[in-house]
């Protein structure tokens, strides 16, 4: 028999007992669909993450509490806080820094007129508008002479401050976070999310203000730009100043000695990558099992249906065919039977996981879609693969049937 004789042999076989092969199937399309929708949504998170990491801006470099243990594969879990806004004093006399920003971030209630919105609290100082490429609708924002005197002022998101006081202007109005008092200074353009999070619901207040209102000695974290083109160059200056700042005898430079830790941009690109390629890797080997389990459901059913076409096989063997044209036709039929489901699988699995990420992107912009090649490439070599494996052992079986014994079966 010709190929093209095997496969519509095999299609005129599986349409006889159409409702066993669909159940036969059932497991390679939940396991192929499984392994669309994972490697699809994974790509587009991958897309998420990184468009927001981007959005910090190549140049800015970040100075975090806590040393780093990626080095080590030590990581601790309790985070040593040591950054203070005297650091960024310091470091505002640098003559290779051109921009600094210390922040202390926080989530709080903002009363405004009676009326309470959840909003981020973001204690940082006038550098942040440059750091952040985000502009004042209204009013202004506050100067380093606020953030040198604590002053109790604010600078509202856009909906915050449409929550709290609509259509009227907010300029000069009190508000209150924490129980405490601050004047409204200024409004944001609206801006939408960056960095993970949405501009437009926070509030801006001096970092000083906010490490008074918080009873806290120490910042977040500091966002460095340096008129020095060579970050790595940079990432050392401040290495050397923040270990002569915190009095650290590190002459070796080595990260885990250190009581904090700098990154770029690129370096929180390479990390994320790095986690979103285990869990995504992760993630398909658990949705593989499934690829698994349907390929154990076909070799039971090929067995059952090598057991019910015995005398078939024995009338095909007593008329010339041959042990291989046994075996080729049981093994074209477990591959014709996977690589269907592995169609239906890609099918389902790009309508579900599109589906999916329009839902994500309703809940939070930002997402996009994009069929995921590596997922539709894996889906079909395995459910084929499979045919082939599982497909063998019942097909074996088959062709090695005596056609005398095969005739007198009842």
């Amino acid at each position: 028999m010709t190929t093209s004789d095997l496969i519509n042999s095999s299609l005129q076989s599986l349409a006889r007992t159409k409702a066993r092969s669909a159940m036969t199937m059932f497991g390679i399309v939940i396991g192929v669909m499984s392994v669309i929708m994972v490697l699809s949504i994974g790509e587009a998170a991958q897309r998420y993450i990184l468009g927001q990491i981007s959005s910090f801006g190549s140049d800015v470099i970040f100075i975090m509490n806590g040393p780093d243990t990626t080095s080590s594969g030590q990581p601790s879990p309790f985070m040593k806080e040591s950054i203070t806004d005297r650091d960024v004093k310091q470091m505002q006399l640098l003559p290779w820094v051109t921009v600094v920003a210390g922040r202390l971030v926080s989530s709080d209630t903002v009363v405004a007129q009676g009326i309470s919105t959840s909003a981020s609290i973001v204690g940082t100082m006038p550098d942040e508008l440059k750091l952040a490429d985000i502009h004042v609708q209204s009013g202004t924002f506050f100067t380093q002479s606020s953030v040198d005197s604590h002053s109790r002022e604010v600078v509202l998101g856009y909906d915050v401050a449409q929550a709290g006081f609509g259509a009227e202007n907010p300029i000069g109005k009190t508000i209150k976070i924490n129980s405490v008092g601050f004047r409204v200074v200024g409004v944001m353009q609206k801006a939408g999310s960056k960095g993970f999070t949405n501009i437009d619901k926070q509030v801006f207040m001096p970092v000083t203000s906010a490490l008074d209102l918080y009873n806290k000695k120490y910042i977040t974290y500091l966002e460095v730009k340096t008129n020095i083109t060579n970050l790595n160059e940079a990432k050392q200056r401040i290495a050397v100043f923040m270990r002569e700042r915190h009095n650290i005898d590190n002459p070796t430079g080595v990260l885990a000695k250190d009581d904090f830790h700098i990154q770029t941009q690129e370096d929180l690109i390479k990390t994320t990558s790095t986690i979103t390629d285990i869990l995504q890797i992760l993630l398909t080997s658990i949705a593989a099992i499934s690829l698994l389990v349907g390929g154990i459901g076909i070799m039971n059913i090929m067995y059952v249906s090598v057991t019910e076409r015995i005398k078939e096989i024995g009338l095909r063997k007593s008329i010339g065919a041959h042990k291989k044209d046994i075996l080729r036709q049981f093994i074209v039929e477990a591959v014709v039977l996977t690589i269907l489901g592995g169609m239906i699988g890609i099918a389902l699995g790009i309508l579900f996981s599109w589906t999916g990420i329009q839902i994500i992107n309703n809940l939070q912009g930002g997402w996009s879609y994009a069929i995921s090649w590596n997922g539709v490439f894996l889906g079909l070599s395995v459910s084929a693969a499979i045919g082939l494996l599982f497909g063998y052992f019942p097909a074996r079986k088959a062709a090695g049937l005596n056609p005398i014994d095969a005739l007198r079966k009842e």
